[in-house]
């Protein structure tokens, strides 16, 4: 353990030292990353290097890996195409993990039709959609998103769309994160340390089937530009099976009740005190002494 915590230490004075751009591999799985060199051969990413930049980079399917980045760690996913820019990460296809550590820094994802900017403490997954746009899910902390539109914030199980071209932001949507750890090999594929585990159990006890009662249904993929899949829940039980409230029960308006609403609050029949018997102040005792009178010697 101590090795570990010396290596990443060592490893992020490197990446401080190297600039806020470059991306320090801190884990390969599968069969990795890889890039196409000038003569068009594919050369694999190998573990403690740092990516190249303005390089398209490929993850090989059932594969990841897992960067570390000055105030940032990354995790990219299975079959995801990106480019690393001086301040920006261009996601072609796929989906990312970010787990930002400090709340100045920020970074600037784009995909092919639009571009955001993200910042806040918090871990929050990016994946790029059918029409070119992104769907950004918060599953921890507090993700702050700036576009030309404007400036949200996104809180854990909040999940949003980056509309392509000028569109714009659509509106939040709630998700089951349960659902979302316990599927998405960003966040239950790779090793994750006790302190991350302990934080995804929390939120997802948190907020655990709010969204299987409320809405029945997940979200799906943004194949429009103004329109997502709502997929429905298979085991959600249906609105018609819940115990509907029998006919000959309703009534067509309040019935005012004829017994006293007091007696109703009690439970029984209200009574009566008899008030309270003042005491005559010349049969009160005489009063005590202070404590120093009886410890004063006469």
């Amino acid at each position: 353990m101590k090795t570990i915590f010396l290596w990443l230490l060592v490893s992020s004075a490197f990446v401080g030292l190297f600039g806020k751009s470059t991306h320090l591999v801190l884990r390969s799985q599968g069969e990795g990353a890889f890039f196409k060199t000038a003569e068009g051969n594919a050369e694999a990413i190998s573990r403690a290097s740092f990516l190249p930049v303005d390089t398209r980079l490929t993850i090989r399917p059932r594969s990841g890996i897992e960067t570390l980045r000055a105030g940032y760690q990354f995790r990219f996913g299975s079959n995801t195409s990106f480019t690393l820019q001086d301040d920006a990460l261009q996601l072609h296809e796929g989906s990312i993990m970010m787990l930002s550590r400090k709340i100045g820094d920020s970074v600037v994802v784009s995909s092919p039709e639009t571009q955001v900017t993200l910042s806040g403490i918090g871990t929050c997954m990016t994946e790029v959609e059918p029409n070119g746009g992104l769907k950004l899910l918060c599953v921890l902390g507090r993700i702050l998103i700036f576009t030309d539109a404007g400036k949200f914030e996104l809180l854990p199980g909040e999940l949003v769309f980056a509309k392509p071209g000028d569109l714009g932001m659509g509106d939040k949507i709630n998700v089951d994160l349960g659902k979302v750890v316990e599927s998405s090999y960003l966040l239950s594929g790779f090793p994750n340390s006790s302190s991350f585990d302990n934080s995804l159990a929390n939120v997802v006890k948190a907020q655990r089937n709010s969204i299987g009662k409320t809405y029945r249904a997940e979200v799906g993929n943004a194949k429009g530009a103004n329109t997502f899949e709502v997929l429905p829940i298979p085991d959600a039980t249906p609105e018609d099976a819940f115990p509907s409230v029998p006919p000959a029960v309703i009534k067509p308006s309040y019935e005012v009740s004829e017994s006293n609403p007091l007696a109703e609050l009690l439970g029984r029949a209200p009574k009566r005190l008899k008030s309270p018997v003042k005491a005559d102040p010349g049969d009160s005792p005489e009063p005590r002494p202070f404590p120093s009178r009886m410890l004063r010697s006469e």
